[in-house]
């Protein structure tokens, strides 16, 4: 769980988060990766963990923007499967929960929101341009590319991501297209978020992204 200036967030989702989980009736953890935080976000974590063990704190020394958190995440945790989920939820947790069983004999699992009630117009428009450049440079067949993604953790000894940004959830997508991995879609009903504002909308990560596509692009058409 990635998480940048998110102390209002985590005080319930955490929380939320643990008495589903616990319905699993199987080991599992919640590795929350601050990104640098400016307000309580790893004060709020380190409070839910003296009573939970399985939530654990890892620590950016500054902030690495959206996306940062995911190889840091990866890195860290200890199960055989990993899912992103972002600090704001985004899920009902019993969809959650079906992700997360549905997980066993697939390589990715790919999340398919509902909706997006909350998004702005230009949002919106950024969005779509991006599911259309994503089809059209790499062939994707895929509906959406930047959801709740859940993950063996095994195949990234093939196929590490070289993006640290949102671009980084399609280039996994495309590497694993790329070496046969098994993927499957998986619809969620999306849920707003309630709290703070999201930082991948922003016009300097629409154009980093926009590189980080481009750049991957050219190395991924030349065989590189």
């Amino acid at each position: 769980m990635p998480a940048y200036n998110e102390e209002e967030n985590l005080a319930w989702v955490l929380p939320l988060l643990l008495e589903h989980l616990d319905r699993l009736a199987r080991p599992f953890e919640i590795v929350v990766i601050d990104d640098g935080s400016r307000d309580r976000t790893a004060e709020v974590v380190q409070e839910v963990a003296l009573g939970r063990p399985e939530v654990r704190l890892e620590r950016h020394a500054r902030n690495m923007g959206p996306g940062s958190g995911i190889p840091t995440g990866l890195r860290v945790a200890r199960g055989e499967y990993a899912v992103f989920v972002p600090a704001d939820l985004a899920i009902e947790p019993e969809d959650l929960l079906r992700r997360i069983q549905a997980g066993p004999g697939w390589d990715v699992v790919v999340g398919i929101r509902s909706d997006r009630r909350d998004y702005t117009l230009a949002r919106k428009f950024v969005s779509h341009v991006n599911v259309f450049l994503l089809r059209l440079l790499f062939g994707l067949r895929l509906r959406q590319f930047n959801y709740l993604h859940l993950y063996r953790r095994a195949i990234f000894e093939r196929i590490w991501p070289e993006t640290h940004g949102v671009f980084l959830t399609a280039e996994v997508l495309v590497k694993a297209r790329d070496a046969g991995m098994a993927i499957r879609e998986f619809e969620a009903r999306y849920v707003p978020r309630t709290h703070g504002q999201a930082t991948c909308g922003n016009s300097r990560v629409i154009l980093r992204t926009v590189r980080d596509l481009l750049r991957f692009w050219a190395k991924w058409a030349l065989g590189w």
